[in-house]
């Protein structure tokens, strides 16, 4: 035996250093050591299931390779063992004789990354091997077929020329296509993946080869996708597409219309009944709805990869609650299981059926459905609120100080704006029905009446309507988990968001403190903007430690410049006349072309970011984003830290021009510090010191310190 097929057969804990171990079923070695796809192969092979034989070259081996720039020899030594363990189990020759092996080249994190790393199916091909598959299937046209393919896919995946020459030789191209998929891992797009996925501590990925089977052998087979439970509703049923003759990402890379799973149930019906049965095994072993990869050669079933699916919110919810009745979960695992944002979904109301004109008609910003009487101002929103009044809040346009009159609203109106207005984003982010965009003059019309606001229609109506209520079943799942929970169905959002941010230490959850003194200008102008704000937030923001700005709101409020409510600090009149003495002689003292030039630099990014976060929150004008799909939400947190990236010679001129906001450029960093930690909270809640309520903030300020009014700037399409 040689010292390579020695490190490829020991497959036990003291086998910890083998660079290749075989996925015959027995591998002891955990998901950071073989990554996922290789773990989820050796899983199946362990419970009995139909799986091509597959080895895993590890992350310690790309460690290695990432350090030498080349594979070690002790590394390809087992990696040829590897590929005389797949001769023996599939009775195939590598890259020749008669009957030739070839195989598949993919790479595999201890952490999915969806698209982010490079494959290379097909491997072994050559001229040769072309021939000899036509000939031992009397199928030119498939040798033909799979030979185009792996050339294709060889040509862009390792030379990088869709041109480029591939070689004849198999262990030239087996090579390079293990080093082409290492290296993916540093790839541009992989690094923007992890680091906006909060995986900057990822140790690399490890390269299963695995013996090809074939999709495009005959009319016999073919691709597909599994679910083991609708992935839109979670219902207990078995959801998934067929194409017949397809091979390797066919069915989901949107090239071509796959079938129903009920056609390949009429095709292959012993094929189609060992995967719903091999689904049912991997669903009771994952404890989870599982997404199944598999192909049919030729009649016979092969399962690809099965790992945990993506789904929508209803289905999260479904999910969860039926698993634990099933016994898979336990109730606090049901609760991980779900997130506040979910469940906002999923109790949205239902558009209702009208008669009539309504009142007001504008774009739809935030779906859902809510009746009240309609308020201007957000003190009154907020005290009738309090009172237990029922409000709609309308204004021609909103700022970052209408949050407290915002939150306290069932739902919010405006004027003027579009699908990215600052009432849009914030209205989507704290669910509350939103329409905007209803022209000028709707306010005075409306105010003093009872409304039901339809945000997902965009229009506004006379009284109080009715909409089609939330369907049972989905009352029903909810009120199981806020049973468990201990809360009414109500406040089950409200628990699981103060769950999430519970799960960060104070350190995470706040910049670093150094300012020691804090001005009144500086503390009086960040009240102004927010509204109402609580010490810790107004902490977050300056910089400053709790304790301080503590002892300052105290002195303010005792000074008659500040009145102390249950919810924060917030200007009283003679606090606002203050603060505009302090902004007008700071603005003398600005350089006022300079501040103008760096607002209307500042200008030509604000679109950018409020595109950003509409797709954060809606997929399109009828979608809300329920951050199931990971591939969207990474490329959309993608844009932002581009953005942030690109932005900030700007933040630096700014706090050049006005020493106050040089503060905003550690603001920006610690949101962004957050998303790429993985709390998605920090991209837009209006609660956090997130990168929108940050952004938003410095346009209030730049627009403060240019001496312009707000209003004036909401006509010009600046500040909406």
């Amino acid at each position: 035996m040689t010292a390579g097929a020695e490190l490829v057969e020991r497959n036990d804990e003291a086998a910890g250093a083998a660079p290749v171990v075989e996925l015959d079923g027995t591998c002891s070695l955990s998901r950071e050591r073989i990554g996922g796809k290789a773990w989820s192969i050796n899983r199946m092979r362990a419970l009995g299931l139909s799986v091509p034989p597959a080895f895993v070259i590890t992350i310690d081996a790309w460690a290695d390779f990432s350090a030498q720039g080349v594979i070690g020899d002790d590394v390809w030594a087992s990696v040829r063992a590897g590929i005389a363990a797949l001769e023996r189990g599939t009775g195939r020759a590598f890259g020749s004789g008669t009957r030739p092996l070839l195989v598949s080249v993919r790479s595999g994190a201890a952490v999915s990354m969806p698209g982010m790393m490079d494959t290379v199916l097909n491997l072994g091909m050559n001229e040769a091997v072309a021939r000899a598959l036509a000939a031992e299937s009397g199928n030119a046209t498939y040798a033909a077929d799979t030979r185009e393919r792996f050339r294709a896919q060889y040509s862009e995946t390792v030379l990088g020329d869709p041109a480029g020459a591939v070689p004849e030789d198999q262990w030239e191209q087996l090579r390079a296509a293990i080093s082409a998929v290492f290296r993916s891992w540093d790839s541009p797009r992989a690094r923007t993946y992890r680091r906006n996925r909060g995986m900057s501590g990822a140790p690399g990925t490890a390269v299963t080869v695995q013996a090809m089977v074939f999709g495009n052998l005959d009319e016999k087979s073919g691709t597909g996708v599994l679910f083991s439970r609708d992935p839109n509703t979670g219902e207990r049923a078995m959801f998934g597409e067929w194409l017949a003759g397809g091979q390797g990402e066919d069915v989901v890379s949107g090239r071509t219309t796959p079938q129903p799973l009920d056609e390949l149930a009429t095709l292959l019906p012993q094929a189609h009944g060992q995967l719903l049965a091999a689904a049912e095994l991997l669903e009771r072993d994952g404890r989870d709805i599982q997404d199944i990869e598999f192909t049919v050669e030729s009649g016979v079933l092969w399962l690809l990869q099965s790992r945990p699916a993506k789904r929508s919110a209803r289905a999260a919810v479904r999910a969860a609650v039926a698993m634990a009745d099933e016994g898979f979960i336990g109730a606090e695992e049901a609760l991980g299981r779900v997130t506040a944002d979910q469940v906002r979904a999923v109790l949205r109301p239902a558009t209702a059926a009208y008669t009539g004109a309504p009142l007001a008609r504008g774009e739809s910003a935030c779906p859902g459905l809510a009746a009240g009487v309609v308020v201007t101002d957000p003190h009154e929103a907020e005290r009738r609120a309090e009172a237990g009044e029922d409000v709609i809040l309308a204004r021609p346009t909103t700022s970052p100080d209408d949050l407290h009159g915002m939150i306290a609203a069932r739902a919010i109106v405006t004027e003027l704006g579009g699908v990215t207005s600052h009432a849009a984003l914030v209205g989507r982010e704290i669910g509350r029905p939103c329409v905007v965009g209803c022209g000028p003059g709707v306010v005075e019309g409306l105010v003093g009446q009872i409304v039901t606001v339809d945000g997902g229609a965009g229009t506004v109506w006379p009284g109080r309507v009715e909409g089609r209520p939330v369907d049972a079943s989905t009352l029903a799942d909810v009120g199981r988990l806020a049973d468990w929970a201990g809360v009414d169905v109500g406040g089950l959002a409200a628990w699981l968001d103060a769950r999430a941010t519970a799960t960060s230490t104070q350190v995470d959850a706040e910049p670093a403190t150094t300012v020691t003194k804090v001005p009144d200008l500086d503390l009086l102008r960040l009240i102004g903007i927010k509204g109402r704000a609580a010490h810790d937030a107004l902490a977050a923001g300056l910089g400053a430690a709790a304790e301080t700005v503590t002892a300052r709101c105290e002195e303010l409020v005792a000074a008659g410049r500040c009145a102390a409510t249950p919810i924060g600090v917030r200007l009283t009149a003679e606090g606002r006349q203050h603060l505009e003495g302090l902004l007008a002689a700071e603005r003398r003292d600005t350089d006022r072309a300079a501040i103008a030039s760096v607002y209307a630099e500042f200008c030509s990014f604000n679109g950018d970011l409020k595109n950003i976060v509409t797709a954060w929150q809606m997929k399109d004008p009828a979608t809300v984003n329920d951050h199931a799909d990971a591939d969207y939400d990474g490329a959309v947190l993608a844009r932002l830290t581009e953005l942030h990236r690109t932005v900030q010679p700007l933040l630096r001129r700014i706090g050049e021009v006005a020493p106050r906001l040089a503060r905003y450029t550690a603001r920006f960093a610690h949101a962004i510090e957050r998303i790429a930690a993985g709390d998605h909270s920090w991209v837009a809640r209006p609660v956090l010191d997130s990168f929108h309520t940050v952004w938003f903030e410095l346009h209030e300020d730049l627009i403060g310190l240019c001496g312009l009014s707000r209003a004036d700037e909401a006509a010009a399409g600046r500040a909406h």
